[in-house]
């Protein structure tokens, strides 16, 4: 028979128990605010998710979801955050920055609005603590870069840089207005003004990393592509929490060729913002660069198998596909991709299938549009010059290598390309010119050699033709051409 005394202990028990609950609960809601503020995203959703269900926790929660990448449970947790206090600006801020994340900016607009009804800007900075301060500038900072995302209008950086003038004068030494005055002239081409912010964040926060990764966007639209990747590598290194920078990081290691590293920035991408998927894309992406295409394939498959939709999936399968030649099926792939997805490397690496196909006419058409997004794309000039020079259009093709090669490509084939352009159209000084420039910038491309060979001959400079046909041909003994001309050049006279 259970006595009264027994139940008193039983619910004393369970009391204490409850209690402890509580306790554990808030203390991780405390530890989980602290990991957000630190950028600890992925520690922060541990602690956050079982922290029971006030104001604060999901607040927060819903912040860490949407650094982390699950967008849809964090917008659902951010607006279980309103209603549990709609008089507070955290979770409208924070709804806004999703909705900018999502492109749907005047959804952003309308949550900055709503917390700035619940910021102290009646106050001058003398009259408010610290805390307070430091919401008005995180609210005034998330504002401007919903202006700067929002390319709409035309005026929305003097919009943002108007937020953020706002924001200095409650703390002129606070980095991360610096940050998105940056940003903002970044946005605007204003490249010198926008670095001066980024320095200036350092100078209030050393080794910032959304500073330095700041620089490395600079230093990337300059085309110095070294720097960037320099900057991007400590921005990662100041910070190992800022998923940005292992993203920019695993694209320049890609254009570098680097794509074991570039993987492993991706992989570590994957880690931080684990609910999204673009760190698989573009670890497949990766893969794709080594020719590992099945492995590709598999990780992109897994993606589309969860949104069909996704169009970074859908135009890297077409990449792969292009590679294989499966034309019908890459051309599949890249149609599934809405218009406003397509940037200008995905029409270049499209037009290679009409290129491939010799109708000419349609590769030019995707590489005018891949020059539409981006005129500066020095890629894009080469693919144009090459679809140019298979359709016999050397006239034409001529300038576009050229300015391949003035915008700074790395790829050397474009200086070979432009030597046996001149070759076509019977200028064989010049030919040669070019050729000699590309061996000299790497040495281990064999048909450079055959080519300066060939011009050398036409021109009738038969010994340095022999001289080249001959260095050829200890680099490629089976050349049957080369041997041929070679007997061809000691059969004729001097005079000849």
């Amino acid at each position: 028979m259970i006595t009264n005394k027994y139940l008193k202990s039983v619910l004393l028990v369970l009391f204490a128990l409850f209690i402890a609950g509580k306790i554990y609960a808030q203390d991780n809601v405390e530890k989980g605010i602290e990991a957000v503020n630190r950028g600890d995203y992925v520690q922060a959703l541990s602690l956050l998710k079982s922290g029971g269900d006030s104001y604060e926790r999901n607040a927060y929660y819903g912040y860490a979801l949407l650094k982390t990448g699950s967008l849809d449970e964090a917008e659902k947790t951010l607006k279980a955050a309103i209603q549990k206090d709609n008089e507070r600006p955290e979770a409208y801020s924070f709804l806004g920055q999703l909705y900018t994340a999502q492109k749907k900016y005047p959804e952003a607009a309308s949550q900055f609005e709503n917390a700035r009804k619940y910021l102290p800007l009646n106050k001058t900075k003398d009259d408010l603590n610290k805390e307070e301060i430091n919401g008005i500038i995180n609210v005034l900072s998330a504002e401007a870069q919903n202006f700067i995302a929002d390319t709409r209008s035309g005026n929305n950086v003097d919009k943002a840089i108007a937020s953020l003038t706002m924001a200095k004068t409650y703390d002129d030494k606070n980095p991360n207005i610096y940050i998105g005055l940056g940003d903002a002239y970044y946005a605007r081409g204003a490249y010198d003004i926008a670095a001066t912010n980024y320095e200036s964040a350092l100078k209030y926060k050393n080794n910032y990393a959304p500073a330095l990764y700041g620089q490395g966007m600079i230093s990337f639209k300059k085309k110095k592509y070294n720097d960037a990747l320099d900057y991007f590598s400590k921005s990662a290194d100041a910070d190992n929490n800022f998923a940005p920078a292992y993203f920019q990081k695993g694209l320049l290691l890609y254009l570098n060729d680097n794509f074991q590293q570039s993987v492993d920035a991706f992989e570590k991408y994957e880690k931080l913002v684990p609910g999204s998927p673009r760190g698989q894309v573009y670890r497949a992406k990766a893969l794709y660069g080594m020719q590992k295409y099945d492995e590709s394939m598999n990780i992109l498959q897994g993606v589309l198998a969860a949104d069909p939709n996704n169009g970074e999936a859908n135009k890297y399968m077409a990449y792969n596909y292009v590679k294989q030649k499966d034309f019908d099926k890459a051309e599949t792939y890249f149609n599934k991709v809405k218009a406003e997805d397509l940037n200008s490397e995905d029409y270049m690496m499209w037009s290679t299938i009409y290129t491939d196909k010799k109708d000419y006419a349609k590769a030019s058409d995707l590489l005018n549009k891949s020059l539409a997004i981006d005129s500066t794309d020095e890629n894009t000039y080469f693919e144009y010059g090459k679809a140019l020079f298979a359709a016999q259009n050397y006239a034409d093709a001529l300038p576009k290598f050229s300015k391949a090669i003035d915008l700074g490509i790395q790829n050397v084939a474009a200086y070979v390309y432009k030597g046996i352009t001149y070759y076509y159209l019977n200028d064989y000084d010049n030919a040669i010119t070019w050729l000699d420039k590309s061996i000299a910038l790497n040495s281990t491309v064999n048909s450079a050699y055959l080519w300066k060979a060939n011009s050398q001959f036409a021109a009738g400079k038969f010994a340095d033709a022999l001289d080249t046909y001959t260095l050829y041909l200890s680099k490629v003994p089976d050349d049957e051409f080369a041997k041929s001309q070679v007997e061809k050049i000691k059969a004729q006279s001097p005079q000849k």
